[in-house]
């Protein structure tokens, strides 16, 4: 494996020091992390330099709305990894570090910018360089799972994808931009699922096309609503035996499901600018003062088809006790593959189409991933 260097853009943020970390703790890699604030950078890099060997880290100021500082940031990179709760400026990042010459990785949940990346496939291949976007445990792992759980079949027939995340609020602290974001998110996606050989859009945002689902560890059966993930897109052709499939998100609380978010919808799809402020500080009460436990953060496949002649299911459910960690882990066994080559290829990926899922597995459970198996 060699010895890369990588900036992680957000990379004192809550996630992207957890992706540090893990990089120093599971590569040779030399870091960057930056941020608007040097003197954070400087901090942590000096934090993790004395926690691990060989003085790999360095902090800078880099602003992603700014090109020119962008640009000389990304000198001398060979990967960008987008950690930061920046997806307004996804453009600034893209472009810049495909006129740089160096390859990309994002964890952020954006149609955004999901659009911008697939109108810049054709410029990104002929580059030559390895852009790989929706990183972390979703989007990142549904499509991911599926793939896993397909190999086990000859004939795979069903294959649904369902999240929890149970989060004790009131002891988080998100920054306003972090928290907006989440927000739209979560009221600005496609509900579609895959029926009788067709994606179809769900009906009510997906209130009225919901299945429940058994989480176990104290979660239960739930219901979850159909949240389009763009990384799922392809698994129908790719899997042409599937009559059902999808990914599905579960509730928060009821006060932030069935009274939060179908009034935030509104408010935002009317008035995107003057509701942002108000219906994120709405959000982030409403999950402070009524979520409570257990917690955790769960990612389970159900599926089902047949196996030398015979009907058979088989559930994988992935759970960790920390978001935060849940969504560096998945990014960083991806980042193995890609840093000794085994996925850098040209072209615009989905993390969750381009790992190799056995190892990424393996390499998930090594990190701390809780990961269980049931074959019926």
């Amino acid at each position: 494996m060699d010895n890369k260097k990588l900036l992680i853009l957000g990379g004192y943020g809550n996630t992207g020091q957890l992706i540090a970390r893990l990089l120093l703790q599971e590569t040779n890699a030399e870091l960057i992390l930056a941020g608007r604030s040097i003197k954070k950078a400087d901090n942590l890099a000096t934090l993790l330099n004395d926690r691990f060997e060989g003085d790999r880290v360095t902090g800078i100021c880099a602003d992603a709305s700014d090109v020119e500082n962008l640009k000389q940031a990304f000198h001398g990179v060979d990967m960008v990894i987008v950690a930061s709760s920046t997806a307004e400026y996804a453009k600034y990042v893209a472009v810049t570090a495909l006129e740089v010459g160096i390859d990309y990785m994002d964890i952020q949940y954006s149609t955004e910018k999901t659009s911008l990346l697939k109108s810049m496939t054709s410029e990104i291949e002929k580059a030559g360089r390895c852009f790989i976007t929706d990183g972390g445990f979703h989007p990142g792992l549904p499509a991911a799972l599926v793939h896993y759980v397909a190999q086990h079949y000859d004939k795979l027939e069903k294959a649904n994808v369902g999240s929890v995340i149970k989060v004790n609020w009131a002891r988080l602290s998100l920054a306003e931009s972090t928290a907006y974001e989440f927000m739209a998110e979560l009221t600005d996606f496609e509900s579609l699922v895959f029926k009788k050989g067709k994606w179809e859009k769900a009906r009510l945002q997906g209130m009225l096309d919901y299945i429940t689902m058994d989480f176990g560890r104290g979660f239960d059966r739930q219901y979850a609503v159909p949240m389009f993930m763009e990384e799922m897109r392809c698994i129908p052709e790719t899997y042409p035996s599937l009559s059902e499939t999808g990914f599905y998100v579960g509730g928060f609380n009821w006060f932030v499901d069935w009274l939060i978010f179908p009034l935030a919808a509104i408010l935002l799809k009317l008035f995107p600018k003057r509701a942002a402020k108000p219906t994120t500080k709405l959000m982030s009460w409403g999950l402070k003062t009524f979520s409570k436990p257990p917690y955790g953060t769960l990612l389970k496949v159900e599926s089902a088809g047949i196996k030398d002649g015979k009907p058979i299911t088989e559930d994988v459910t992935l759970y960790h006790e920390d978001g935060y960690m849940f969504t560096a882990i998945p990014v960083v066994a991806c980042l193995l593959q890609y840093l000794d080559g085994s996925i850098k290829k040209p072209g615009l990926w989905t993390q969750a189409n381009i790992v190799e899922t056995n190892r990424l597995m393996k390499d998930m459970e090594r990190m701390g991933v809780d990961i269980t198996i049931q074959v019926q």
